[in-house]
């Protein structure tokens, strides 16, 4: 099985800057490098920050765009989101039964779940008890068989304090979840606009740097709290006994004569 993962537009309205840069051609280019190379995966997911502030005219771009793309397309929502939006916007993504953006996917490989971690109008995130009921009550469904997890606030500190300040709140609650469930094969986050490997409570877990700005990992390297590096898109290649992610600098991979 091939999946993509991607994360962090940031779209603004079209025709509109955001840091001096245009967010809809980086957008553009990186799905026009997955549909060129990657057409045959089995789906693509966006874990959210599809929007800088939820403009509705974001969102239509991104709704016209993805009418061509050639992957079935699984749409999260982040920080910078608004669920109704997103709906309006897309309207057969999923919820679950109390309005949360989450939501399930059964394959053959086992089963993916989708996780809403919006708290609302600020930067950190939230997994309340009426997610976690649901999520529970997922993870008991799913039995013995394998489950990966995409979310857009990691439950951890990455060894950025300006992003470990607003990562998702009550850890401890939600890690108490996967503690009835011993197949957990990997959590997939974004939120950090870095490339990060983590290994938590004995789960592997894999970020990725957004498509139109990332955050230094020292702020002293830059001089500001953000910056411009490569942005990337995970092929992620699972097979019975292994998950393997790759990440792939669509925008700054450039031929080297040989010799």
């Amino acid at each position: 099985m091939k999946i993509i993962h991607i994360t962090d537009f940031h779209l603004v309205a079209p025709g509109e800057l955001l840091w001096g840069l245009d967010s809809h051609d980086r957008v553009e280019r990186c799905l026009a490098d997955i549909a060129r190379w990657h057409g045959d995966a089995d789906f693509c997911v966006m874990t959210g920050d599809l929007t800088n502030d939820g403009d509705a005219q974001a969102y239509a771009w991104l709704a016209e765009r993805l009418e061509d793309f050639p992957l079935k397309t699984f749409l999260m929502v982040g920080n910078h989101d608004g669920r109704e939006g997103l709906i309006k916007a897309f309207p057969d993504t999923g919820k679950d039964e109390n309005g949360f953006v989450q939501y399930a996917h059964k394959s053959n490989q086992g089963v993916f779940l989708f996780l809403d971690t919006l708290k609302g109008p600020v930067s950190e995130g939230e997994y309340c008890a009426a997610r976690r009921d649901w999520l529970a009550g997922q993870l008991k469904a799913a039995e013995k068989d394998p489950v990966w997890i995409f979310m857009h606030h990691p439950p951890f500190d990455i060894g950025v304090p300006y992003m470990d300040r607003i990562k998702l709140e009550e850890p401890e609650a939600f890690a108490e979840l996967f503690s009835h469930h011993g197949d957990i094969r990997h959590i997939f986050f974004g939120h950090v606009h870095r490339a990060a490997f983590v290994q938590w409570r004995g789960i592997p877990c894999t970020s990725l740097p957004g498509t139109n700005l990332q955050i230094p990992l020292n702020r002293e390297s830059v001089g500001t709290r953000l910056s411009l590096e490569p942005a990337m898109y995970g092929v992620v290649l699972i097979e019975d006994d292994q998950t393997i992610v790759q990440f792939e600098a669509c925008l700054d991979r450039e031929p080297l004569e040989s010799g």
